[in-house]
């Protein structure tokens, strides 16, 4: 079975890199009128215009890796999907396996990347990298699966499974590296091993994953 659009990954990302660019480009010469283009290389870009452009590369290498690693399995992978109403909301995979749908947000972070609990008396799970709290970057995912679960409700799969996987393409993994949160309906790893996560056995049949992606590739179009 293919892997579906694997292009399309990164495409929105990158299109608001384009746009971000350009209007800074169009800032810097009204300033600065003839000049401004030299201006503006010498300056090079700021972090929020390169943010997006890293977010595009890491998600195309995202797709790339796990089209190699699942091509000759039955998993199916949508790519820079739009969520109807939220004009500037996208989830960037998503995989229809046989255990369930998983929501796969990816991030450009390098470095290291570990999974923590804090607290004493009322103890929290917290994400960290490089020593910093990116927390939030879970309960963003975890809305993201609440949405894609939402349209399995409606369109009669209730009953399936949705998780989750926070994919950093770049990490410095640890060999014994704990990548489950969130009662374990989260993974947080590279896209290795979330594709081996996502290539294990379940009910679901190969007819039911057609489906499956069918339904979500109508209700969550494409965000480009």
């Amino acid at each position: 079975m293919p892997i579906t659009d694997e292009n399309q990954a990164g495409q929105s990302a990158e299109r608001e890199y384009a746009h971000r660019r350009q209007a800074r480009q169009a800032r810097i010469k009204a300033r600065y009128g003839t000049v401004g283009s030299i201006v503006a290389a010498l300056a090079g870009e700021p972090r929020n215009v390169q943010a997006w452009r890293q977010g595009a590369e890491r998600e195309a290498a995202t797709a790339r890796a796990l089209a190699i690693r699942l091509a000759r399995s039955d998993v199916i992978v949508l790519h820079d999907r739009r969520v109807r109403g939220r004009s500037r909301a996208n989830i960037d995979h998503i995989a229809i396996g046989a255990t369930g749908v998983t929501v796969i947000d990816t991030k450009s972070s390098r470095g290291r990347v570990q999974l923590a609990t804090a607290g004493i008396i009322k103890r929290r799970e917290q994400l960290l990298v490089n020593g910093r709290d990116r927390t939030s970057q879970l309960d963003s995912l975890q809305r993201q699966m609440e949405r894609v679960a939402g349209v399995l409700v409606q369109n009669d799969a209730g009953d399936v499974s949705v998780f989750g996987a926070l994919c950093f393409p770049f990490m410095r993994r640890e060999w014994l590296h704990y990548n489950r949160a969130r009662d374990g309906l989260i993974t947080v790893d590279d896209p290795a091993h979330i594709a081996k996560e996502l290539k294990r056995s379940g009910p679901i049949s190969v007819e039911e994953i057609d489906r499956l992606a069918e339904v979500l590739g109508a209700a969550l179009p494409p965000a480009s």
